[in-house]
């Protein structure tokens, strides 16, 4: 699983999460449905403290120790839905920022933003490298609702700029990241991934969690890291 994941840039593990485990976490983050920007929920820890019950599982806790050393620990955590009031076509792109407690001005730290009260920032690229993301997929996902499409092995190319995104998306052939409720997607932040309008709106609920085994040069502090442990 390792091998692959490094070569390509994503691992897909089926049915990782239980039928029950999936009934409870939609339960959980029902409460999402009727909220303004439902569609993508920052802070996820704070407002579904459920959640931490599942970055603490034994089986989330091995899958990302595996990944990436013992010391990993949570630095991010989103709610994704591509709900019918927010359905419309998500650009090529990489992940390159990440959230931080407190602004600090710092050397190779740049592109200070503030969403919803959270500060982000795009670090070194060899933060980037270093980080996994786990998508927890609580609905099927296709071509038809928005799948996630991905491509392979572009995570090795480190951070692109916007000419480079496009020559790769112009010379390569996407990869349709389809999956059933309870299946998870591993990837790495600088993997080029997009995803299209879907052609017939429903639930596209997905926990989006990040993770490092990297500290942050003081005072710079990762935003969810103090949450490990944390019932």
């Amino acid at each position: 699983m390792k091998e692959e994941f490094e070569k390509n840039g994503y691992f897909a593990i089926k049915q990782a999460i239980s039928p029950e485990e999936v009934k409870t976490l939609i339960n959980e983050t029902a409460i999402f449905e009727n909220q303004e920007k439902n569609y993508g929920v920052r802070d996820l820890l704070n407002k579904c403290p459920y959640i931490r019950k599942l970055l603490n599982s034994k089986f989330i806790r091995k899958l990302v120790e595996e990944m990436l050393g013992k010391k990993a620990f949570p630095v991010r955590a989103i709610f994704f839905d591509k709900v019918p009031s927010a359905n419309w076509n998500v650009p090529w792109h990489q992940d390159t920022s990440i959230a931080i407690k407190k602004k600090e001005e710092m050397a190779g730290f740049k592109l200070w933003r503030i969403k919803e009260g959270i500060a982000y920032v795009e670090p070194p690229e060899h933060y980037l490298r270093n980080m996994l993301t786990l998508r927890i997929h609580l609905d099927q996902t296709t071509t038809n609702n928005g799948a996630l499409r991905i491509l392979p092995g572009t995570h090795l190319k480190g951070r692109l700029n916007s000419k480079d995104i496009l020559s790769l998306v112009e010379t390569m052939k996407p990869l349709a990241s389809e999956s059933a409720a309870g299946d998870i997607l591993l990837m790495r932040p600088l993997l080029l991934h997009s995803s299209r309008k879907a052609l017939n709106p429903s639930h596209r609920r997905i926990i989006h969690l990040e993770f490092s085994a990297m500290a942050l040069p003081s005072p710079l502090e990762w935003y969810e890291a103090d949450i490990v442990g944390q019932p």
